[in-house]
């Protein structure tokens, strides 16, 4: 069960997560007069500024033997590696305004996340408040932001999103990696950074 729970944590790394939403966005009704080849810059796009940059100095650093594994689970560890992400995120969010001229609450969703990355740096410097369901709050916020705005009807979307969620808060408290308290924080703040940001703007 235990190696059950690691591959999890993988497939959910927060690294991940932005590339996740980017792809259901894409296959949304809305976007369906959008080309093949706008839809893959989209993706391949969120997966380079969410996923690929924030990734390198991880990939660097475990090498190096500076940080133990690439889940950063050594609390200290962690502060540079969020720093590189929180810019990676910036960088995507300009990306999205700027490149892709997608719709200012998106660029504001894609924003709130990078600022739930800021506030989980300077949580963690007290408390090692979870990464994982920080992004898969972020998820699942962006999920009800869009489909609000959109007036799309995605109720078995959010009931999977939220039972992976809730998956990826069982993995990580049972692998020790994280308190309960730590992922409901986590969640919490991952939701809210991408929801009210996005239905403001």
């Amino acid at each position: 069960m235990k190696q059950f729970f690691k591959v999890i944590s993988i497939i959910f790394m927060p690294l991940l997560i932005p590339t996740y939403g980017m792809l259901l966005l894409v296959n949304m009704d809305v976007f369906s007069n959008s080309s093949f080849a706008s839809k893959l810059t989209a993706v391949l796009g969120t997966f380079l500024f969410s996923g690929v940059l924030p990734f390198i100095p991880i990939f660097m650093l475990v090498k190096k033997n500076e940080i133990s594994d690439y889940h950063i689970s050594k609390q200290e560890e962690r502060t540079f590696p969020y720093i590189f992400t929180f810019l990676a995120y910036v960088f995507l969010s300009v990306f999205l305004y700027r490149i892709l001229r997608m719709p200012l609450f998106i660029t504001a969703i894609s924003a709130g996340s990078a600022l739930a990355v800021l506030v989980v740096l300077f949580i963690n410097l007290r408390w090692k408040i979870s990464a994982h369901l920080t992004a898969m709050g972020g998820l699942l916020g962006a999920i009800f932001c869009v489909t609000f705005k959109f007036g799309s009807n995605a109720f078995i979307v959010y009931i999977i999103a939220f039972l992976a969620a809730a998956l990826v808060a069982l993995a990580r408290i049972e692998l020790k990696a994280h308190t309960k308290a730590q992922t409901i924080a986590g969640f919490i703040l991952g939701f809210c950074c991408a929801l009210f940001p996005g239905l403001f703007f």
